[in-house]
């Protein structure tokens, strides 16, 4: 299996280019986000993490479907077919949760300075994304 780290340089690599395997790369990293952040809401021990994460991925999830959706009006419908497995799954007491939620930010700034770079409103979602990934980190410091 693929460590995240091999993940991560393999798609980000791949962000250079609008076509159907990146629009799909996009979908994995923000689903393989979500259901991240949802496994380490249901493993917290804390409430205030528990319900910061909670929060996120609630919204999180609106702002990718939004995302995509624009997205795809855009570009049109993408598959899957030509894509390995998403990122592997960690357990949160054996996370780096600030170095993991960085990475996401990375991955989300190469869409908007290489692969949407021409596309303001698709950039403006992103930001939103950023903006959430942004507030979480934060919240994540008082707990």
């Amino acid at each position: 299996m693929k460590s995240f780290q091999q993940f991560y340089n393999e798609l980000n690599e791949a962000v250079k280019y609008t076509d159907d395997k990146n629009i799909a790369l996009l979908a994995m990293h923000g689903l393989s986000l979500r259901d991240q952040m949802h496994l380490f809401h249901w493993q917290t021990e804390v409430g205030d993490m528990h319900t910061a994460l909670g929060n996120f991925y609630d919204k999180f999830l609106e702002q990718l479907d939004g995302l995509m959706e624009v997205v795809m009006g855009k570009y049109g419908r993408f598959s899957v077919k030509t894509l390995g497995s998403p990122a592997p799954l960690q357990d949160l007491q054996e996370a780096d949760v600030e170095g993991l939620m960085e990475r996401y930010v990375q991955i989300f700034e190469g869409y908007k300075d290489t692969t949407f770079a021409n596309d303001p409103e698709i950039v403006n979602i992103i930001d939103e994304i950023l903006a959430s990934i942004q507030k979480l980190k934060y919240l994540l410091t008082m707990s």
